[in-house]
């Protein structure tokens, strides 16, 4: 299953970012030695480029073989070698610029991957705190709701404990009245009972 690079954790995407780099930096470099090899070709040897006209002329004399140089081939193989020389520089400077194109259009490339993959984290990371942030205001709403039902609660007890007391107390005093009351009509004291 391939997995989006985004999907990656923050160490497996430096990672692999990494071995990126790695691998493009051996490709670059086999391809440089092998485009080296390739556009060298033969060594160019000045004997080879400008062959030398060497017109001898024989003494008789002492038979020795004297060898005169003509003047003009040698400027034709001057020439020859410093043409060479600008068509290699030429080459040089053309090939130098298309890998230092191709490597920062590779390097915009991994610079826009990563600036995507820094902005998702972010998005994401800001999604993720908003939601906290909501659930977080929903349960402080929830909790505040549930404290002011439990006050309510609290209160409606104790209004009604209150109302209980306050009649238990009015009845409990109307007895008392009604005993004081019969005390005064008969003379006599209140009877208390130890029973068990």
């Amino acid at each position: 299953m391939k997995r989006n690079i985004y999907d990656l954790g923050d160490g497996e995407f430096a990672a692999a970012i990494t071995a990126s780099a790695f691998a493009i930096c051996s490709i670059e470099e086999n391809a440089g030695s092998q485009y080296q090899i390739k556009t060298r070709g033969p060594v160019i040897r000045p004997a080879e480029t400008a062959p030398m006209r060497r017109p001898t002329t024989v003494n008789r004399k002492n038979s020795a073989e004297i060898v005169t140089i003509n003047p003009s081939a040698s400027d034709k193989m001057q020439k020859g070698i410093s043409r060479g020389s600008r068509n290699a520089e030429n080459k040089a400077d053309a090939w130098e610029k298309v890998q230092i194109a191709k490597i920062r259009k590779r390097h915009g490339e991994l610079l826009s991957s990563l600036i995507a993959w820094e902005n998702e984290k972010k998005m994401m990371a800001k999604q993720q705190m908003e939601r906290r942030k909501n659930q977080l205001e929903l349960a402080m709403k929830r909790n505040l709701q549930h404290y002011k039902n439990k006050l309510a609660r609290i209160d409606h007890i104790a209004k009604e404990a209150r109302t209980q007391a306050e009649e238990k107390r009015r009845y409990e005093e109307s007895i008392v009245r009604e005993k004081s009351n019969k005390i005064r009509s008969t003379g006599t004291g209140p009877v208390t009972c130890f029973c068990f």
